[in-house]
């Protein structure tokens, strides 16, 4: 059977749905999957463990007539298409594929109007779990039942120590390898600890960056300050004004790593203890690779949008208004009201067990 599975944007959205992989191979072993995504996330797709094909589509750069031709050469090869995007150029790109879609009803998914190029439409309340939200699309369009608990036995949803060779892939130096327990850390501070140091054998990675001010948390350097008792903080930081940011930070006591690809920061939790972040998609991944987390909420559902387990802790501020999952308001910064010793305590709960 050939499976076409749609996730457009963004990385949080794929590490959501990359669970729905596992549960597809467990229950039709002979399945081939295409993975269809915009190229901005083509690196991150092609991590994704169990898919068979990535179709990159240049639809953010506006190459309409490119993307286009791609799905054009792919029409009618698919026995089913599962648009788990829910948008209407997501519908459209279904469609252009095939007859058998499945996708959410109207009133399932954020834009309705893309329910009418589905052939069968599921029903799901649009407050629920992301995570389940795909599976069960999934699971309706395959026919296979799962349970919740299912979830929390699952494997890493990604592949390690891999490498997409494209020609924009950055070429690990010597200064930025990835480490293992113990080599040196990549970094942009000129002198590490070494291992004579007299320093906390646990290490914590922080991801203070989302898509949204009003999902970043402001306190990060009190957390780093108190967790740096029992644990050595690292900061992840892409771009350049991110990076501004995260120097500055990293003066409360923490080591700001140097420049890593998804690949290598998947490389780089693989040595790590914890993971503290925002609602954000280097959170996530971390979830979806059965890291420990926590995960900071504000003015969006910790409920709808991670899968809490005993390792994987979410901590929701209370919004000034009630979470309208259709409607943020992204006026709302309550993210900052969180306490940081709430969290400094879980990240030693987390880190001694």
């Amino acid at each position: 059977m050939k499976i076409a599975i749609i996730k457009l944007s963004a990385l949080g959205d794929i590490v959501h749905a990359s669970v729905a992989i596992q549960f597809i191979r467990k229950h039709i072993a002979n399945a081939h999957i295409s993975w269809f995504c915009d190229t901005r996330f083509e690196q991150i797709a092609r991590l994704l463990a169990g898919v068979d094909e990535v179709v990159a589509l240049p639809l953010k750069d506006k190459k309409f007539l490119k993307t286009f031709g791609i799905l054009r050469q792919k029409q009618g090869q698919f026995d089913i298409i599962i648009d788990l995007q829910g948008l209407l150029k997501s519908a459209l790109v279904s469609r252009s594929l095939g007859k058998n879609i499945f996708g959410f009803d109207r009133f399932s998914t954020k834009e309705g109007l893309a329910s009418i190029f589905y052939t069968h439409k599921y029903s799901c309340n649009y407050d629920k779990n992301i995570i389940l939200r795909n599976l069960e699309l999934c699971s309706f369009a395959l026919n296979f039942s799962f349970d919740e608990k299912e979830i929390l036995t699952k494997e890493p949803c990604f592949l390690k120590n891999s490498r997409i060779p494209d020609k924009n892939s950055r070429i690990p130096s010597d200064e930025s390898r990835i480490p293992n327990k113990n080599s040196r850390i990549p970094s942009d501070e000129s002198r590490i600890p070494n291992k004579n140091s007299r320093i906390p054998n646990k290490k914590i990675l922080i991801a203070p960056f989302a898509s949204e001010s009003s999902k970043c948390y402001a306190h990060f350097a009190s957390v780093i300050k108190g967790a740096k008792e029992f644990a050595q903080c690292f900061l992840v930081a892409g771009s350049e004004p991110e990076r501004k940011k995260a120097t500055k930070l990293a003066s409360s006591g923490a080591t700001l790593l140097a420049p890593l690809d998804l690949a290598q920061i998947l490389e780089f939790m693989d040595t790590c203890d914890l993971i503290i972040g925002n609602d954000s998609g280097i959170t996530h991944l971390a979830w979806a690779q059965n890291y420990a987390t926590i995960t900071l909420f504000g003015n969006r559902s910790g409920a709808r949008n991670a899968f809490a387990t005993p390792k994987n802790l979410i901590i929701q501020a209370t919004p000034k208004h009630e979470i309208d999952a259709f409607h943020i308001d992204k006026s709302d910064f309550c993210i900052n009201d969180i306490d940081p010793a709430q969290i400094i305590a879980k990240a030693k709960g987390l880190c001694d067990a």
